[in-house]
């Protein structure tokens, strides 16, 4: 698995490898996991990710064979505890597998891409002195809506001196 992936993809992973293991040498198993939300979103009908869909389906195929018990994390449970014990292992020497990013690590990459472009686009601009003295750097949390408080910060509204800079008007005062 790659750094971006997350616990969930990876508890998602080992089902889906439980089911193919299952379906590959006609065995029953119990599969016992402490992941609620990998439960969950596979008995959920509606399903966004394509990869919970693929591992959805590999697990229906599978559904004579396969019996999934959810089971309390770090209750004490050896069988539990020891899984997690080889998960960490499998985690930084495991074998790689090919699982998408998931969309909250993609829109957290173009966020920051998107912010650090227009951090150096603002700081790089001739323009908007008097906006930078009030806003010194681009930030999301700082955006503006009122825009009364824009015409102030940016001296770019109804005032005279700036119509009058626009030929709107003919004289400041």
């Amino acid at each position: 698995m790659s750094s971006f992936n997350s616990v969930f993809q990876a508890e998602l992973a080992a089902l889906n490898f439980a089911a193919g293991w299952a379906l590959e040498r006609n065995v029953k198993i119990k599969v016992f996991s402490d992941s609620k939300s990998s439960i969950e979103a596979i008995r959920s009908p509606k399903v966004k990710s394509n990869f919970v869909l693929s591992v959805k389906n590999n697990l229906y195929n599978a559904k004579d064979l396969v019996s999934l018990v959810w089971v309390k994390a770090h209750a004490g449970n050896p069988g539990n505890e020891l899984a997690d014990h080889f998960a960490k292992i499998a985690s930084s020497c495991g074998a790689d597998m090919s699982i998408p990013a998931p969309s909250s690590y993609v829109n957290r990459v173009c966020k920051e891409f998107l912010m650090n472009e227009w951090n150096s686009y603002w700081k790089n601009s001739t323009t908007g002195k008097r906006t930078k003295e009030i806003l010194p750097s681009a930030n999301l949390g700082l955006l503006i809506s009122n825009k009364y408080v824009i015409y102030l910060i940016t001296n770019h509204g109804p005032f005279p001196a700036y119509l009058c800079r626009f030929k709107i008007l003919n004289n400041p005062d």
